[in-house]
């Protein structure tokens, strides 16, 4: 899903921001549609945010949410449909993340975080405008038949989740929940991504219909642990290691690593093997292939 024609034919794009499609400002700022403003860091390789739209609490009052049915919103959504339904299982996303990080995003993450202990009523405002335009897309998404409705909202970090489990509870599981029930009523898979150990969690994930969960990071979660617990009713996307293995590692300890992977979580399906994030500037080509082609020779059911 992309910005709308009306907005597109103003901005530019730049794919190193975290939403590429925006208006350049001064000192190589990017606005991007909901208002956010980025700038690359110091290496050009990722960007950070240096002013929220909703910073000041008088802004609630005037801030407009953009539209999920504006004009040509979908039209590279239809392109790719037309292109690959035939061949593959097509995913869909609303090109941008969840209802956790876009709060964030709008309101700042210090602020945002307060405003869940002491200022209930003005989270509980950002999420429900914020529910509204992703309940619309992810409908109009599935309407138009993608297979996997993807849903990303990084919640938890390396160690385990960034707030509580009762405040996800709280204010993100039964909104997370109308937007896959949705979703699923119009035939939908829905895959759920989080970076991080959010173990705490996944029970709720799955009780809401969760299909998927992405990315399983080994340094974050014990993939045969989860595999465990949840592999008759989840799907694990992932565990391949981004920050040992595919950075320092050789081509032979990947394919090893992969091969390993297959052996102990691919049985009974449920497993979409690959990287557990996206790659980064420091891994190398061959280590990356190696990820394909060693799925290629070793991912056939049935698995020895």
């Amino acid at each position: 899903m992309n910005p709308p024609t009306k907005f597109v034919r103003k901005a530019v794009c730049n794919p190193l921001f975290h939403y590429p499609w925006g208006f350049l400002l001064q000192d190589g700022i990017m606005q991007d549609e909901w208002g956010v403003k980025r700038i690359l860091n110091s290496t050009r390789t990722q960007s950070r945010i240096v002013s929220h739209p909703l910073d000041d609490d008088d802004a609630l009052e005037h801030y407009e949410l953009p539209d999920a049915d504006a004009e040509g919103r979908f039209d590279q959504a239809e392109a790719h449909l037309r292109r690959w339904t035939e061949r593959y299982a097509v995913s869909g996303s609303w090109g941008g993340d969840g209802l956790f990080m876009q709060a964030w995003y709008l309101r700042g993450f210090n602020k945002f975080l307060v405003d869940m202990i002491s200022r209930p009523k003005i989270a509980d405002r950002i999420l429900d405008g914020l529910l509204g335009f992703f309940l619309d897309a992810g409908k109009r998404l599935a309407e138009l038949g993608v297979d996997v409705v993807c849903i990303g909202d990084d919640v938890a970090m390396q160690t385990g989740m960034i707030i509580s489990p009762a405040l996800w509870r709280r204010y993100f599981k039964t909104r997370l929940a109308e937007i896959v029930g949705a979703v699923k009523k119009r035939g939908c898979r829905v895959a759920f991504h989080s970076d991080g150990n959010c173990e705490a969690i996944i029970p709720d994930l799955v009780e809401i219909g969760v299909d998927i969960l992405d990315p399983i990071q080994p340094e974050c979660m014990n993939p045969l642990r989860i595999k465990q617990l949840y592999g008759d009713r989840l799907t694990l996307s992932g565990t391949i290691s981004l920050q040992s293995n595919l950075a320092f590692g050789s081509v032979d300890s990947v394919k090893e690593e992969v091969r390993d992977r297959i052996r102990t979580l691919a049985h009974h399906g449920g497993f979409i093997i690959s990287p557990s994030n996206q790659a980064t500037i420091d891994i190398s080509v061959h280590n990356f292939v190696a990820v394909y082609t060693s799925a290629r020779e070793f991912g056939s059911y049935p698995i020895a």
